[in-house]
């Protein structure tokens, strides 16, 4: 006999049951293997991504005035292994005359380079050739303006339009970063690049440039070119140099925290439907028992009849691993981007499958094995005695152990300080739950009767017949609710706390964003239309050492007499300005964060690389912040322009009156000062970009979760559609005394719902106590939240629980309404 073949007559029997229980298993492999090969993938494209898009230099070289001599690039060109390109940006506006485009989304970012087509640029031109004298646009810029090599292209600069021919459209890069559209130009600046010498010219600036990339060339000792470089910088006394620092700890720092969310997330189908697979089973074994014995007595095997069923497993796993991989690749595709586009990368690589198809095929044929393990046993320990005196199986007893090994589960979750915790917890509520679940049926059951009457009562006692088995099939459905009241509860909890903290430490209303500030713009500012008052800040990334890795630490310089009224940080117990005021020339106050990764204590030295060399600093304060996403340092500004050395600043901080919104205050800056502000960004903006992030990420392991949760309306299906069958008889019984099609399928239903009901009301119950858990230490961006619970969100996921529930519940209910009488009274 072929064990497969037989395998496959004995699903046939009960196709609806055999084809959910497949389903489980599809979609719970499918999540795993979405999960790990885009997780995966994201771990090795983002390090490589941001040395491709940040460090195609090993240095920059800068000066401590807006502009200096295109002589450095000269000098710079003649160091021994040297490859340098010169840079120049200016903005200037768009010409193009169609309606309907404002003077905003005209903004444009031009970038003059001595050389487009060097190792340093590194442009791939999809279109015409890059050293053809004339503009590089993106694919994406150009598929915008619908223009081509060969197209010419005009800016508006000091009031004359400028025409150059586009020489080449090339793949996006993060130098020629823009908008994709017309629409995103209002919040982006288009950008293009140029040759050096037309900026030169266009601007008025001759023979002047703002910076040197510089690379090692092959070969290079990348230290020696440093020591030349600096030494250069020490010759011309008007410059500096610094290494360009690819930092993936602070451009990633969440991303580990949200990975592990992910694998949460995504295992929990799989592991769900363990409990799907072994439900189905244990019944599927419970009404073969005559069948089994009948072999028994013609010369079967135990281990004979366990293969039987272990060949069932064998073929529903087998069918199910293989549709879930084919369903999880395209689920990998979609979770890829939207994990690039929460984190800002962009790039074009074929992913890693290789460990997400091993694991998920181990997954998709081990869970299901494990989960068969009890049921299988079952079919081969059949005692022929008896069923030949027709005994009928117990109902399911909970054993006791459970209670105490579920206590201790859920004890031990409390001393684990990550979302890991979720694990033992989860555990706990499962060894728990057929207490919980029998006491919130007894406590419903009251208003059962009193509301739905007959068919209340029937369908209360009904959920108590076989309390393993309908308690295992609401865990499911609890599991699943717990997670989303948790990560809904952290979305909405986070966001709050960010935009408290935004709003505090933004400095004011606006920053703009100049590429220079002349002596004038101060004045000129303060009296734009709608500007109460106006300071200026300098702003400088320091390099430091922390754990043996170079670092960026942007550093302000921040003014006593004005920073109360601009404040752009909380210090706990004391005002902005006394930290300020109190801060010597060789003291800095470190945020939260830096502080953190930093590693030290108050009084202790960082070193930072200043102008005049490496230079030593105390910290003497910690203060928050969300400026740079909460990495800074603050220094007094006078002892700022002393040691780090810049003799220019770009930032602007103002705060609006009451006669404007935060929108008018921006154009009538914008018409005060226009393509020369690079960048306006207020605290909604960054509210609003972390809200989207927030929402974005929790949205996709929400979206995991209700893959699994789908995996619980399978096990509602296939637990009602078993408990017809067992009572097949009796629904004849009473169809025979008088009771309605309606009423039996207002029983099924009730039961379904009850199903979900006490399911809702324990996931929620277990939510609640996630997010005091992870309240407790959870800190995104040093930022940690107060426990708190919506009673919306607790609303629309019992909702939305109870929907899955009556779903569920409805083909089981229409299947038992439509069984003949004739046959369920002679049913066996």
């Amino acid at each position: 006999m072929n064990p497969w073949r037989i395998a496959w007559r004995n699903l046939s029997r009960r196709k609806l049951r055999s084809f959910l229980t497949t389903l489980s298993i599809v979609i719970g492999v499918a999540s795993t293997f979405g999960v790990l090969a885009s997780v995966e993938s994201a771990k090795k494209v983002f390090p490589l991504y941001l040395k491709e898009a940040f460090g195609k230099a090993d240095f920059t070289v800068m000066g401590t005035e807006a502009f200096f001599s295109e002589d450095v690039f000269e000098e710079v060109g003649r160091v021994d292994g040297a490859v340098a390109v010169a840079a120049l940006q200016q903005a200037a506006e768009l010409h193009w005359e169609d309606d309907g485009i404002s003077a905003i989304q005209k903004r444009v970012d031009l970038k003059g380079y001595s050389s487009l087509d060097t190792p340093i640029t590194k442009f791939k031109a999809i279109e015409g050739e890059l050293n053809g004298g004339g503009a590089v646009i993106t694919d994406r810029t150009a598929k915008a303006w619908g223009l081509g090599a060969g197209d010419k292209v005009a800016f508006v600069i000091e009031g004359t339009v400028r025409e150059v021919p586009i020489a080449a459209v090339v793949k996006y890069t993060v130098e020629l970063m823009g908008p994709s559209s017309w629409m995103m130009a209002k919040y982006h600046p288009w950008t293009v690049a140029v040759p050096l010498p037309l900026m030169q010219e266009w601007f008025d600036l001759a023979g002047k440039i703002e910076a040197v990339q510089v690379k090692a060339a092959n070969g290079a000792d990348v230290s020696r070119l440093e020591g030349e470089l600096d030494h250069l910088a020490e010759h011309e006394g008007d410059i500096y140099v610094q290494p360009i620092i690819v930092d993936f700890d602070s451009q990633f720092k969440d991303a580990n925290t949200f990975f592990l969310a992910l694998y949460i997330a995504g295992f929990l189908g799989i592991a769900l439907s363990a409990f799907v697979i072994f439900n189905s089973l244990y019944v599927s074994v419970q009404e073969r028992k005559k069948e089994f014995a009948a072999l028994k007595t013609i010369g079967y095997t135990p281990r004979q009849l366990q293969g039987f069923v272990l060949f069932e497993v064998l073929l529903m796993s087998v069918v199910g691993t293989a549709a879930g991989l084919i369903l999880g690749f395209g689920l990998a595709q979609l979770l890829r981007t939207a994990i690039f586009m929460l984190f800002g990368v962009h790039d074009e690589t074929s992913m890693d499958f290789t460990r997400g198809v091993v694991v998920s095929v181990l997954a998709g044929m081990l869970v299901p094995l494990a989960a068969s393990w009890y049921p299988v046993r079952q079919a081969g320990n059949v005692s022929v005695i008896d069923v030949l005196k027709d005994s009928r199986p117990a109902g399911g007893s909970v054993r006791k152990w459970q209670l105490a090994a579920g206590v201790v589960l859920i004890g031990c979750s409390f001393f684990v300080k990550s979302l890991m915790l979720a694990v033992p917890l989860l555990a706990g509520v499962v060894l728990l739950f057929p207490y919980l679940f029998q006491a919130t049926v007894r406590i419903l059951r009251p208003a059962y009767r009193k509301t739905f009457r007959f068919a209340g009562d029937v369908a209360a006692r009904n959920l108590l017949r076989n309390v393993a088995r309908t308690s295992m099939t609401s865990v499911i459905l609890s599991l699943g609710l717990a997670m989303i009241v948790l990560m809904s509860s952290l979305n909405s909890a986070l966001i709050q706390s960010y935009e408290k903290i935004i709003h505090a430490t933004y400095g004011g209303n606006l920053d703009v964003m100049f590429h220079h500030i002349e002596p004038t713009d101060i004045e000129t500012l303060k009296r734009t239309e709608g500007v109460a008052d106006a300071v200026t800040y300098p702003l400088q990334a320091a390099v430091w050492e922390v754990n043996g890795k170079e670092r960026k630490l942007p550093v302000y310089g921040v003014g006593a007499e004005w920073i109360d009224r601009f404040p752009l940080f909380m210090a706990e117990g004391r005002a902005p300005s006394d930290v300020i005021g109190s801060l010597g020339a060789d003291e800095v106050a470190l945020d939260r964060i830096a502080f953190g990764v930093w590693g030290g204590a108050i009084g202790e030295r960082i070193v930072l690389d200043t102008l005049d060399g490496k230079q030593p600093f105390t910290v003497v304060a910690v203060v928050d912040t969300m400026k740079n996403s909460g990495y800074a340092a603050f220094m007094n500004e006078e002892h700022f322009r002393e040691t780090i050395g810049l003799k220019y600043e770009r930032n602007a901080l103002v705060i609006k009156d009451d006669t404007v919104s935060p929108l008018q205050l921006r154009e009538n800056i914008f018409d005060q000062f226009g393509v020369r502000i690079e960048e306006m960004f207020g605290p909604e903006d960054w509210v609003s970009v972390i809200g989207a992030t927030l929402t974005g990420s929790f949205g996709v392991i929400n979206f995991l979760v209700v893959l699994a949760i789908l995996i619980s309306g399978i096990g509602i299906t296939n637990t009602l559609l078993m408990n017809i069958m067992e009572r097949v008889r009796e629904i004849g019984m009473m169809r025979a005394v008088g009771v309605t099609r309606r009423q039996i399928v207002g029983m099924i239903m009730l039961e379904g719902f009850g199903i979900g009901l006490a399911a809702t009301i324990i996931g929620c119950l277990f939510g609640v106590l996630l997010i005091y858990m992870t309240s407790t230490f959870l800190e995104i961006n040093s930022l940690t939240y107060d426990f708190g619970v919506s009673w919306l969100i607790l609303s629309l996921v019992g909702l939305f629980g109870m929907l899955v529930s009556l779903i569920s519940s409805f083909s089981p209910a229409a299947k038992a309404a439509k069984t003949p009488l004739s046959e369920a009274l002679r049913y066996e």
